[in-house]
């Protein structure tokens, strides 16, 4: 498929991350995240990021995320 990006559009961080990936050419996925519900907080996203933050990207086997 390509690189899976898990965010929000109404994430500033999310937005410059889609910026860079569209300006490179490269296949991605944006992976919608609600954070007005708390979803950044339940397991499935704390797997790919433990401070329950986005974005968090994931390409394969490898696993990318940030703390701030």
């Amino acid at each position: 498929m390509g690189i899976k990006v898990y965010g929000s559009m109404v994430s500033i961080a999310t937005l410059r991350v889609l910026l860079c990936l569209a300006e490179k050419d490269l296949v991605f996925e944006l992976i919608n995240v609600d954070l007005a519900s708390g979803e950044h907080k339940r397991p499935h996203i704390l797997a790919r990021n433990p401070f329950g933050q986005i974005p968090a990207f994931e390409d394969d086997d490898i696993k990318l995320f940030g703390n701030q």
